[in-house]
């Protein structure tokens, strides 16, 4: 009930001239009229390190620069360039923007710390694509299942790190390992990233995952009942089949 999709397009690039043009490129074009091409970085100083961004900004009144540490809001609808972001920063920026953007590019920096969240949202490879080639792991589908599950049922605008959403959470990430499901933290942070999550919470739920598998067990009021694994695997089973 509580699910949110991410439903705009995505794109990552690499961080060269020909990767930093196709990200402005990309984003211009997904640009409707009346709207701005927000650019973000994670300092205002940032921008210095690329003349064609900053270039950008600074010659067009329709071009918005947007700083992390300022806060990181997304102030106008369309399509925004994050740069030399990861995926605790995409989790920040859509958390209060997400109403606003209709399109998201991620020039790299980190290949690897980007590399789940670009093939859990499908987003198109611009630029060199020598560092995409390999494929991540994909995720057990009883997992996926229990992610879903998961999703629907905790409310976003709430951390994840008490209450009923905390219940929630261990209490299916501890069903499924006792249940001998692998969870690898970064391929689960980036699901959680294309499915709404957003905010610090994909991070604390990539965190979740670490200290279980570390053998950790984190407190929660909440137990999942035998049974819980055969009924997902029951849902998989009856899901139409693309």
């Amino acid at each position: 009930m509580f699910s949110r999709e991410t439903d705009y397009p995505t794109a990552v690039a690499s961080y060269d001239d020909g990767g930093v043009g196709a990200a402005i490129k990309w984003c211009l074009s997904h640009m409707q009229q009346g709207e701005h091409l927000s650019v973000w970085t994670s300092l205002k100083s940032n921008l210095e390190n690329c003349e064609a961004l900053e270039e950008l900004v600074t010659q067009y009144s329709d071009v918005d620069h947007i700083v992390e540490r300022g806060g990181g809001m997304v102030r106008h609808r369309g399509p925004v360039l994050m740069a030399w972001a990861d995926m605790d920063d995409i989790g920040k920026l859509v958390r209060f923007g997400s109403k606003h953007i209709t399109a998201l590019c991620v020039i790299a920096y980190d290949e690897d710390r980007l590399r789940p969240w670009v093939e859990s949202t499908n987003a198109t490879v611009l630029g060199n694509r020598t560092a995409w080639t390999g494929k991540t792991p994909s995720l057990d589908p009883l997992l996926e299942e229990a992610l879903k599950s998961m999703t629907s049922a905790v409310n976003h605008n709430n951390t994840v790190l008490a209450g009923f959403e905390k219940d929630t959470v261990v209490s299916i990430l501890l069903a499924l390992h006792d249940g001998g499901i692998w969870m690898q933290a970064e391929p689960i942070q980036a699901w959680a990233l294309a499915h709404g999550w957003s905010g610090d919470n994909p991070k604390h739920l990539a965190k979740y995952v670490d200290d279980i598998n570390s053998g950790k067990r984190p407190r929660t009021r909440r137990h999942i009942p035998l049974g819980y694994l055969d009924r997902l695997r029951e849902r998989i089973a009856e899901a139409p089949q693309d």
